[in-house]
């Protein structure tokens, strides 16, 4: 067979290579491929002719050196094929580059790095031989995803060749899937040099899918994966629903990080990012109709959070609400034939994959002209901190209360107000521009059940008229980090009322 062309082949993840292999050899193409993956296509009948045999130069330094050398880059780079210098090197025009990296990405996302490992992990040969064919998209066509291979062939058989469109199109992907790699590198290494935030900053994120929109219809959307390795709402199954939305993954994620927080069997519902009733129970199904009930004209429509799996006495309590999404880490088969059925089909469900996590890393918002960044991780409160400012003195029960609130508060948006019963939500004001506004929605959405509640502010009171709102409510007790001129005339009003201050010294703020 008259050779029409040759690929080289240099590829950590073989998935689908013989068969590619297979296919470039029937259309005519001479093979040359590295050790390792010439043994493969050895073992399948495939003739081939390994790197060392074509270059003459056998693998060295523990095979750190296979692909680096003058006639393997001449092949790949001269423009036309066959200009006279490659005959002068003793090379032969190369036309297909099939090459991907060792896995550095997911050596580095496990929970425990041995760091020698992870820099055996960063490929030098193929990173060059990508970007050269890349480069020289002209003539070469470079292919690093296996979900490729099956258009590439299919391109072969239809022109016989691959169109430069398509060329072009591959070399945009080289070129991104290079750079990501570089950007996890960099990341990796800037992050064992104990600098909180790097001197410069590479984002290495793998799109996802396109979204229907964004917030609104005339928004466009898209989700993009980091390889984080822990539970999360981007990398969650779907086992149900329709395609996820800009403001599901919102949602979603708000719901996670609320029950991520805690260690007993907790539930959270989420409004518009916002916690509208949140609860920890003995069991999941007690937590989960707490939470509910907390507030259950905002729950209308609304996104679940669980952080046990979910059981059918959990399900069956879900059933008659209305509600959009759930995530949780399972489900048992049971519950979830029975939140199948909900919304006939549309429902979504959703499982993630990974531990729960408290410290979910760095947190990213874009501003114009540059990136806000800042770490999640919350240190734990501690009660012996407090300093309690009133002769009334929160009992134990109530302190408890307090703790919950705190890890809560740090989830609802600015200025907000949050009150707690029993280790559950009874009452929330989010988002108001004044703090007694957000005082005022907290008791009108606990009623009667702000009595004896606990009450915990993002941030100190600047005027007593907060105070008095929740005093008038029944509030039993207020938290708030403190620090106001005016914490004195605060502190008499809580005293007027006969309710109980607590100074954490925590500023919860939400923006």
């Amino acid at each position: 067979m008259v050779s029409a062309g040759r690929a080289l082949l240099s590829v950590a993840d073989k998935e689908g290579l013989v068969d590619f292999a297979r296919g470039l050899h029937d259309h005519g193409h001479e093979l040359i491929a590295t050790e390792g993956t010439a043994s493969l296509l050895q073992e399948a009948g495939i003739p081939v002719t390994t790197v060392a045999d074509y270059t003459g130069l056998h693998e060295g330094l523990g095979g750190r050196v296979k692909t680096l050398h003058p006639r393997i880059f001449a092949g790949i780079l001269a423009p036309r094929g066959d200009e006279s210098e490659l005959k002068d090197l003793g090379a032969k025009a190369i036309d297909f580059v099939v090459a991907n990296l060792y896995p550095f990405e997911s050596v580095v996302a496990k929970p425990r790095i041995d760091h020698a490992d992870a820099i055996e992990n960063i490929d030098i040969g193929g990173v060059s031989l990508i970007r050269a064919a890349a480069k020289n998209s002209a003539r070469v066509t470079v292919v690093v995803r296996p979900s490729r291979y099956v258009g590439v062939l299919d391109a072969l058989k239809e022109f016989g060749q691959v169109p430069p469109k398509l060329r072009e199109g591959l070399a945009l992907e080289a070129f991104e899937y290079t750079s990501r790699y570089d950007a996890a590198i960099y990341n990796y290494l800037a992050g064992r040099s104990g600098r909180g935030f790097p001197p410069a900053l590479r984002l290495a994120y793998e799109k996802v899918t396109d979204l229907r929109y964004g917030e609104n219809p005339y928004q466009e959307a898209a989700l993009y994966r980091e390889p984080f390795p822990h539970a999360s709402a981007a990398t969650a199954e779907k086992l149900q629903g329709k395609d996820l939305s800009y403001n599901n993954l919102i949602d979603l994620d708000a719901a996670l990080r609320v029950v991520s927080q805690f260690e007993g069997p907790a539930a959270v519902v989420i409004k518009h990012t916002n916690p509208c009733g949140a609860a920890l129970g003995r069991t999941l199904a007690g937590a989960y109709r707490a939470a509910h009930d907390a507030d259950p004209i905002s729950a209308y429509g609304g996104v679940v959070g669980l952080n046990r799996p979910v059981d059918v006495e959990t399900a069956k309590g879900m059933k008659g609400d209305a509600l959009d999404a759930v995530i949780a880490p399972e489900y048992d088969p049971a519950a979830l034939d029975i939140l199948k059925a909900k919304k006939k089909g549309a429902f979504l469900i959703l499982r993630t994959r990974g531990d729960l996590v408290r410290d979910h890393g760095t947190d990213m918002v874009r501003v114009l002209g540059g990136l806000l960044l800042q770490t999640t991780e919350f240190p734990t409160p501690d009660p012996k901190s407090f300093r309690v400012v009133t002769k009334a003195v929160p009992t134990d029960a109530q302190t408890r209360d307090i703790l919950f609130g705190i890890r809560l508060s740090r989830f609802v948006k600015s200025n907000s107000i949050v009150l707690v019963h029993e280790g559950g939500t009874v009452g929330i004001g989010a988002g108001q521009m004044s703090r007694v506004d957000a005082c005022a929605i907290a008791a009108q959405k606990a009623g009667v059940r702000a009595r004896g509640s606990v009450a915990v502010s993002d941030a100190y009171f600047p005027f007593r008229d907060g105070l008095d709102t929740l005093a008038r409510a029944g509030v039993a007790v207020v938290a708030q980090p403190g620090g106001s001129m005016r914490d004195a005339e605060v502190i008499a009003s809580a005293e007027e009322h006969g309710v109980s201050m607590v100074f954490t010294g925590t500023r919860l703020f939400r923006h």
